[in-house]
C-alpha cells in the first residue's frame, strides 16, 4: 500500500474486494499502480459476505469490487478504475483528452458489456463444478454426425 493521498480526503480508501474475482483484481492492481494508501476488505462472495445486511447497504447489486473514497462509494470495478486514475494521477493514465479517452472507454465497455460476460457463461460453470464441458462445446459435439 502506497504514500500518496490527496489532500481533501485524508481517510484512506477502502476496497472491498474478493482476491479470485477477475474486476476486484483489476481495481486492486490499479491501486497498486498509483501507489495509494488503502484499507482491503476481503468480501467472501463463496461464503454470502456480499450479502449481509451491511454490504447490501453499501452495495445493494451484492457485487463485487466496492470502493469508497470518503463519502463516494463506487459499485463498479472500471468506474472504480477510472475514477482512481482521474482522481489520484489525472491526466497520466486515463487521458483528459475526450478523444483519446474515447478509445480506452471503448476497450473498458466492450470488456465489460461483451467480453467478460461472454467469458462467463464458459468458464464459471466449469470452475464452479456445474459443468464439465463449455457449454458451446457440448453444441458443437452434438451438430457432429
Amino acid at each position: 500500500m502506497g504514500s500518496v493521498k490527496k489532500e481533501r480526503n485524508m481517510a484512506p480508501l477502502e476496497f472491498h474486494g474478493f482476491s479470485v474475482s477477475p474486476p476486484s483484481r483489476a481495481v486492486h492492481m490499479t491501486l497498486d499502480l498509483l501507489d495509494l494508501d488503502y484499507q482491503f476488505v476481503n468480501v467472501n462472495v463463496l461464503e454470502g459476505d456480499n450479502k449481509t445486511s451491511e454490504y447490501l447497504s453499501m452495495n445493494p447489486q451484492h457485487t463485487v469490487p466496492v470502493l469508497v473514497d470518503g463519502k463516494l462509494v463506487i459499485t463498479e470495478s472500471r468506474a472504480a478504475i477510472t475514477y482512481l486514475c482521474s482522481e489520484y494521477k489525472s491526466g497520466q493514465l486515463y487521458p483528459a483528452d475526450p478523444e483519446k479517452r474515447s478509445q480506452i472507454d471503448q476497450r473498458l465497455f466492450f470488456n465489460i458489456g461483451t467480453f467478460y460476460k461472454r467469458f462467463g457463461d464458459c468458464v464459471y460453470p466449469v470452475c464452479f463444478g456445474k459443468s464439465k464441458i463449455i457449454e458451446e462445446e457440448r453444441k458443437m459435439h452434438s451438430r457432429k454426425p
